[in-house]
């Protein structure tokens, strides 16, 4: 994490970081999934069916996520971000990936791209930078975790907007609303100016109805077939529940965002175990 303290340590153990392959609303999405435990990760793609069931099924298996040249030198990945107007471009996309350098104790990222097809390898696109000196929507983060698209805010005004959920140093999640400018002609990302749009606020105050009683925030990741549908949008939203005296275990929940000015939240689905639902692609995933 960026922090001036540099004893200060990881307030999560383990990590999952899903992001698509494939955005094609007509086919299944492709979705990259790397987790583990710090110095134990790995990575697979899953695919999530379009259909009502939302089928899942594993497309490519486990692999090391350090013999991938897109995440070698990685040691604890965070989330990701897609780059605007960088999906679907010669048969690849672009993702901002965020980690956590154990070694400096800094916050950085580098921008990656993961081909569409088979063997579906992620390359890295820029080196890593300083995430202090390169964006000022994240100047006050101390530990992010996870995106989430902001409905209806999309490439809007030239910039698409999302949700940033983080933790602080006294493990109290909180989100902000950050913008990406929208500049699909520069490959070299000198455009994509990043602004604050909401300062940091509360997240137990400000979710209630869709994020209340969450456990360790995980990830959070666009429903397929479920985006800008009857006018709000789905997501799966995986956290570790670990209650006091009893051990951790990965869950989900659904909810849903109005893609209105308001943006207000609601829960379609209560905590689900990830180990009974989603048994096929996130077999080992904890």
């Amino acid at each position: 994490m960026h922090t001036d303290n540099p004893g200060l340590l990881a307030p999560a153990e383990a990590t999952l970081l899903m992001f698509a392959t494939d955005m094609d609303p007509e086919t299944r999405k492709l979705v990259h999934v790397t987790y583990g435990a710090q110095g134990n990760g790995k990575r697979r793609i899953i695919s999530i069916g379009t259909d009502a069931a939302h089928t899942d099924a594993v497309v490519a298996a486990d692999q090391p996520w350090a013999e991938s040249p897109g995440l070698k030198g990685v040691t604890s990945p965070l989330m990701t971000i897609p780059v605007p107007g960088r999906d679907l471009v010669d048969g690849g996309s672009e993702h901002y990936l965020f980690w956590h350098d154990e070694g400096t104790k800094q916050l950085k990222y580098r921008t990656v791209r993961t081909v569409h097809g088979a063997p579906y390898t992620i390359t890295p696109v820029t080196d890593d930078r300083a995430v202090s000196a390169h964006w000022e929507a994240l100047k006050e983060v101390v530990w992010p975790v996870t995106s989430m698209p902001v409905p209806g805010r999309q490439g809007v005004d030239g910039r698409n907007e999302s949700y940033l959920f983080h933790y602080d140093t006294e493990g109290r999640l909180w989100y902000s609303t950050l913008s990406i400018g929208h500049h699909a002609d520069r490959a070299d990302h000198a455009d994509h100016t990043d602004a604050l749009v909401t300062e940091a606020r509360p997240v137990a105050d400000w979710w209630q109805a869709s994020l209340k009683g969450i456990g360790q925030l995980m990830e959070i990741h666009p429903v397929p077939g479920r985006q800008n549908a009857g006018g709000a949008s789905e997501f799966y939203v995986f956290h570790q529940d670990g209650r006091p005296g009893t051990a951790r275990k990965l869950m989900y929940r659904r909810i849903a965002v109005a893609t209105d000015a308001e943006h207000a939240d609601t829960l379609v689905t209560e905590d689900r175990p990830v180990a009974d639902w989603w048994s096929t692609s996130l077999k080992g995933v904890a």
